[in-house]
């Protein structure tokens, strides 16, 4: 399944994808200059899975025809959960994150959802509070000393 928006192509990944998009997440974390132990925390988190990619809404990014990210979206219920949001390095200042979120949303409001949380990395805070995002909840990361903000976006 295929979407266009003016500038960006959102393509639903499938199961062969998992190799890229699990290269893509490991890729994008280490921009924001995590240690090689730090990312090792994060192995499970960051790996996609044939299954996950089967189980969620997980779509690849494209701009004319080139891959620049993926997003993936959990049902949970009252909820829709933006559970990965990564972009390729040299990919910032071209808007691709504020022109996905807001193909995201409106996905969201789409699969009649009115709610969308966010576990942020918080070196994306600045970003999830640029998109309108209201703090709920923080928790704890796996980094001591480090909390993760839960968003939450009204549809």
């Amino acid at each position: 399944m295929k979407y266009n928006t003016s500038s960006l192509q959102f393509e639903q990944a499938i199961q062969n994808d998992s190799k890229l998009l699990t290269e893509t997440a490991f890729k994008s974390k280490k921009i924001w200059n995590y240690t090689d132990e730090q990312m090792s925390l994060w192995t499970n988190e960051l790996t996609i899975t044939a299954s996950y990619i089967e189980e969620n809404k997980v779509f690849k990014i494209f701009d004319n025809q080139n891959y620049v990210g993926f997003f993936s979206l959990v049902l949970k219920g009252e909820f829709i959960e933006l559970d990965h949001f990564w972009f390729l390095s040299g990919n910032t200042g071209k808007e691709y994150g504020r022109k996905s979120f807001e193909f995201i949303k409106r996905m969201a409001k789409n699969n009649n959802y009115n709610t969308l949380r966010v576990y942020s990395e918080p070196n994306a805070d600045g970003f999830y509070s640029k998109m309108g995002g209201k703090i709920i909840q923080s928790k704890e990361s796996k980094i001591k000393g480090r909390l993760l903000n839960v968003y939450e976006f009204k549809i």
